[in-house]
């Protein structure tokens, strides 16, 4: 699972609502991303992020973290709202009882714009539920249906 979170450029491929992808940097462990998003029911978004992973196999739990980087990419050019302030992170660790995996994805934004409260909730909710669908949907491709 984690592989399929890393493996960035692949996303494009199978990640619902992601529109463009460009690596801007990659030092192996740090990677700065921009994409441009086209949700439902809102105007389409963009913004520019910063990951990190992290890796202690001796815990068997593997991380990457997500903080905003608009500074390190493209400067908005008006077609997209850009996305202001996202925090967040990807944890894979092993099951509790050793066999299989526990994946955790958390996600803060402001999405920017003027949206209603209830409507960012409800969007925000259902793109990240759709998102960690879609990495274990092409993680149990890449491995034969395991």
């Amino acid at each position: 699972v984690f592989e399929t979170i890393w493996k960035q450029r692949e996303h494009l491929e199978f990640v619902p609502y992601l529109k463009q992808l460009r690596i801007l940097s990659d030092t192996g462990d740090e990677r700065v991303a921009y994409e441009q998003l086209a949700l439902p029911l809102v105007r389409d978004r963009d913004y520019t992020v910063r990951l990190r992973k992290r890796v202690d196999p001796a815990l068997d739990r593997y991380e990457i973290l997500i903080e905003s980087a608009n500074d390190a990419g493209p400067p908005p050019d008006g077609s997209y709202v850009r996305v202001t302030n996202i925090r967040g992170s990807w944890t894979v660790e092993a099951g509790p009882d050793g066999k299989g995996s526990v994946v955790r994805y958390e996600l803060q934004s402001d999405p920017g714009g003027i949206i209603p409260a209830w409507l960012v909730n409800r969007t925000q909710r259902n793109a990240a539920a759709d998102l960690v669908r879609a990495m274990l949907k092409r993680t149990a491709e890449k491995n034969g249906g395991k």
